[in-house]
């Protein structure tokens, strides 16, 4: 030290050259620390990422299922945008309704509806979708009202066939997507394609709304009546909203509503 204070020009190259040698032992004793602050480093980022990660899974679940209501509400708009728009000639008075709720037994096509006497329907309203006759309500409630469709066992609807006015009875099979042309001659004039309109007659069904489509003309094997398959128009098992059509002169609905209200 007394050297390196009174002769450190002559010192200064020899410590130069003991640190340069030195420099190796520094850097291999100063590895610990570093190594340390790495392993945090590391350790502090898979953490971050960790729960960045997360959030992200939460927010990606919180918006698909925002974009499956989303989905859900422009559907609903278009199903009810095709009942407004409908090409069906309404005669009287709608009210569109919602659908709640199904039958339990299988082999019946019983639905319910969300409308009752509070608006006044009644037992032998017709109910349409936006592409034909769906059935008619058999029961009425305060608020909501059962109606058996076009396709159960025990429907029936008189028709006539839109080419050429041949008059039917179409009834259900128990078969949401099939019906059946009831007591018609082998001989009459049906053919695949053959689009059903509602005849009127039984005073049930107002006249002119599409039923159904044949699908098959065949032969029964006893010579007397034919065996002839019909596809419903309308989307018995598709549609969510229907309309009530109000057929009836107003002022009987009310007098009805009246009655039942006074009862």
């Amino acid at each position: 030290m007394f050297v390196d204070v009174r002769f450190h020009f002559v010192t200064e190259p020899v410590r130069f050259q003991i640190n340069g040698l030195l420099s190796p032992v520094y850097s291999m004793m100063s590895w610990p620390g570093r190594l340390s602050n790495v392993t945090t480093e590391v350790a502090l980022d898979e953490t971050d990422l960790r729960a960045e990660n997360s959030y992200l899974k939460s927010q990606l679940l919180v918006l698909s299922g925002r974009l499956q209501k989303f989905s859900e509400l422009a559907a609903e708009n278009a199903r009810l945008r095709g009942l407004i728009d409908s090409t069906l000639v309404v005669d009287g008075r709608v009210l569109i309704a919602e659908i709640i709720g199904v039958d339990a037994d299988p082999f019946r096509h019983i639905i319910l509806v969300n409308k009752g006497l509070d608006v006044g329907a009644y037992v032998g309203q017709p109910i349409l979708d936006a592409r034909g006759l769906m059935g008619q309500i058999i029961e009425v409630g305060p608020t909501t009202s059962r109606a058996m469709l076009i396709a159960d066992r025990e429907h029936a609807v008189p028709v006539r066939i839109a080419r050429n006015g041949v008059r039917a009875i179409v009834a259900g099979t128990g078969e949401i997507d099939q019906l059946r042309l009831q007591y018609v001659p082998e001989s009459a004039d049906v053919k695949v394609g053959d689009q059903l309109l509602s005849s009127g007659l039984g005073m049930r069904y107002p006249a002119g709304y599409p039923v159904g489509v044949v699908t098959r003309v065949g032969k029964s094997g006893t010579g007397e009546f034919a065996e002839i398959d019909a596809r419903p128009s309308a989307e018995l098992d598709r549609s969510r909203h229907v309309l009530l059509l109000f057929n009836r002169p107003l002022r009987v609905e009310n007098a009805a509503t009246d009655a039942t209200g006074a009862q």
